[in-house]
């Protein structure tokens, strides 16, 4: 296991270069132990702040969700875009209509109807879209 962190005095401890001193930490490092028992290889790998992005929002769905110590946990395959999320919602870009691009939504919550061209795909996002 591959363990990366900005945070070069919690690597440490981890490692067990220094001593976790504050109280309120020691019950965390005890159950890091017994959790680094149960694998074959780990490499601890310090990175800078800007660098650790990707690591910090695995840690907060890590903190969202409750794993079994028995529980199988599967791969988690990430893509890395290029382009911000909502774009990737376009296929096509429709030509300039003259109309602002929160038109439809607003006719939506207005009347209640979509535009005539638009696909289930299209009908779908556009309810998440008016939430």
């Amino acid at each position: 296991m591959k363990v990366f962190g900005d945070f070069s005095l919690v690597l440490r401890q981890i490692q067990d270069e220094w001593k976790t001193r504050d109280v309120k930490l020691r019950p965390y490092h005890s159950y890091l132990e017994l959790l680094v028992g149960r694998f074959d290889d780990l490499r601890y790998t310090h990175l800078p702040r800007p660098q650790n992005q990707f690591s910090d929002a695995l840690a907060t769905l890590a903190s969202m969700i409750d794993i079994l110590i028995d529980d199988i946990v599967r791969s988690l395959l990430i893509k890395s875009r290029y382009a911000p999320a909502y774009y990737c919602l376009f296929d096509d870009i429709k030509p300039d209509d003259g109309l602002p691009l929160y038109h439809d939504i607003y006719h939506f919550l207005r009347l209640g109807v979509y535009p005539e061209v638009a696909t289930a795909k299209d009908k779908r996002v556009l309810r998440q879209l008016a939430t």
